[in-house]
C-alpha cells in the first residue's frame, strides 16, 4: 500500500478524557448509559498545532481606540453564564474569568505545576469545576478545582498523564498517554466514579507484547465517551486510504476499527480523524483532515444519526482547519490560519467569513457559547512567543468581531 510523510498534528490537545487506575479500585457507576457530558456535548472546541502563518495583510489595524493591553492567552472555553477558561501556548499557566473574557485571573496551582515535566491536560466541566493532568518524572497527579480555581485538591496516580473527560462531576475517563515512537503511540484507558480520587485501568499498551485491540500503531488525536458504555478513539496512519477511528462497547476495555466509507472524491488519501462529538443519544459529527496524493489539504466532515452506528460524509473540499467549534447541532465554525467558516444547518451549506477576520493578525482559538455570541483570540502577524495575543467577541456568530478591553487582574 502507498504511503506518504503525514504531518501529526496532535500538540496542545486540551479538554478531552479517560479514566481509571489499576492500584485503585473505583465504585460502580451508575450513570445511565444515555448520560451526556454536562459541559461538553453542547459545545466542543479542537485545539490543534501551533498556527505560523505569516501571510496575513502587513498594514495590520491598531489593536483599537481602547488599547487593551496584550495577554498571554493562547486556547479559551467559555461558557453561557460568562465564567470560563484559558491557558498560555505551552500549557503551564490557567487562567479564570467570571466576566466572558473582559477580565482574567491567574488561577494556576503554582506549587504543583512548578514539579511538572510539561504541560498540563486539562478538562472544563463548567465554569467553576475543572480537572488537570500533571506530568511528573516517573508518575502524575490530577489537580481538580470546584470553586473557579481558587482551591485545588491533589491525587498522586501511578499511571502517565494525559487527556481527562468528564460526564459529570464524579464519572470519567483518562486517556493516558504513555510513550510514543515512529508511527506508533501506546496509551492506557482508566476510568473513575468518584471524581478523579480512584481509578480502575479498562485497557493499556504493553510495550513489547502483542498488540491488543486498540493497536499502537497511529497517533492518536483523542478519544470520547458519551456515555460510560460506548467510547471512541480517533488518530491517524501513515497509510492510503484508511481512517482511524475505534470503537469500544464495553468502557474501554475491548476496541473495534469503526467502518467509516471513504470520500469518493479521496480515493489515495491519507486521513486524520478526530474525536467524534455527540449532541444527543443519536446525533453526533465526526471531523477528518483529508490529505489528497497531490499535496492538497481539506477538512470534512462525517455525520451519524444512530449513536455512531454508521456515517456519512457530508461535504469535501473545505479548506484545511487549525480549529473547530461545535456550539451545536447545527452551528460549526472552522478555523484556519487565514480563512473563517461557518455553517448554520450542521454542515450541509457553509458561509465564508474570513473576511471579517482582523486585519494584520494571525487566529490562534475560537469558542462560541452559543450560535451567535464567541470569542477570538489572536495574535499580532510575525510574533513567534504567542504571549502578547488580543482577544475579540461576537455577537452575530462571527460575521463580525470587536476588540475586547481584555486583561489579566491580580
Amino acid at each position: 500500500m502507498k504511503k506518504h510523510l503525514f504531518p501529526y498534528l496532535f500538540l496542545l490537545l486540551a479538554a478531552l478524557a479517560l479514566a481509571a487506575c489499576a492500584s485503585k479500585a473505583a465504585p460502580e457507576a451508575v450513570l445511565p448509559e444515555s448520560a451526556y457530558p454536562a459541559g461538553a456535548n453542547a459545545r466542543t472546541v479542537y485545539p490543534m498545532s501551533t498556527p505560523t502563518s505569516t501571510s496575513a495583510p502587513a498594514t495590520a489595524e491598531s489593536p483599537g481606540a481602547v488599547s487593551p493591553a496584550p495577554i498571554p492567552l493562547f486556547s479559551i472555553r467559555i461558557f453561557p453564564d460568562g465564567r470560563g477558561w484559558a491557558a498560555n501556548w505551552n500549557q503551564t499557566a490557567l487562567y479564570h474569568t467570571a466576566d466572558s473574557g473582559l477580565n482574567w485571573t491567574e488561577v494556576s496551582p503554582a506549587d504543583a505545576i512548578s514539579g511538572a515535566s510539561g504541560g498540563f491536560y486539562s478538562f472544563f466541566l463548567d465554569g467553576s469545576t475543572a480537572w488537570l493532568s500533571l506530568p511528573l518524572f516517573e508518575s502524575s497527579s490530577l489537580l481538580r478545582t470546584t470553586d473557579s480555581g481558587t482551591t485545588w485538591s491533589t491525587t498522586p496516580v501511578d499511571f502517565s498523564a494525559g487527556n481527562p473527560w468528564f460526564l459529570d462531576s464524579q464519572n470519567g475517563f483518562l486517556l493516558s498517554r504513555l510513550d510514543a515512537a515512529a508511527g506508533s503511540e501506546f496509551v492506557g484507558i482508566y476510568q473513575t466514579a468518584d471524581g478523579g480520587l480512584s481509578w480502575v485501568k479498562r485497557f493499556s499498551h504493553e510495550p513489547g507484547m502483542a498488540d491488543p485491540s486498540l493497536p499502537a500503531g497511529g497517533q492518536k488525536s483523542g478519544f470520547t465517551f458519551p456515555n460510560l458504555i460506548n467510547g471512541w478513539v480517533a488518530g491517524s496512519e501513515p497509510i492510503n486510504d484508511f481512517i482511524y477511528l475505534y470503537r469500544s462497547t464495553d468502557s474501554g476495555v475491548n476496541w473495534l476499527l469503526q467502518d467509516v466509507p471513504l470520500p469518493d472524491d479521496a480515493i489515495g488519501a491519507m486521513f486524520e480523524s478526530l474525536p467524534p462529538v455527540f449532541f444527543n443519544a443519536s446525533e453526533a459529527v465526526l471531523p477528518v483532515r483529508i490529505y489528497l496524493p497531490d499535496g492538497d489539504a481539506h477538512t470534512g466532515f462525517y455525520r451519524s444519526t444512530d449513536g455512531g452506528e454508521t456515517w456519512s460524509f457530508l461535504i469535501g473540499a473545505l479548506p484545511p482547519a487549525n480549529r473547530f467549534v461545535f456550539a451545536d447541532a447545527q452551528n460549526w465554525w472552522l478555523l484556519g490560519e487565514s480563512t473563517f467558516l461557518r455553517t448554520g444547518d450542521g454542515g450541509l451549506t457553509w458561509e465564508d467569513l474570513s473576511a471579517a477576520l482582523p486585519v494584520g493578525f494571525t487566529p490562534l482559538n475560537l469558542d462560541f457559547a452559543d450560535a451567535n455570541h464567541g470569542w477570538l483570540l489572536v495574535s499580532p502577524v510575525g510574533d513567534l512567543e504567542l504571549e502578547s495575543n488580543f482577544l475579540y467577541g461576537t455577537s452575530s456568530g462571527g460575521s463580525a468581531w470587536e476588540l475586547l478591553p481584555a486583561r489579566l487582574t491580580p
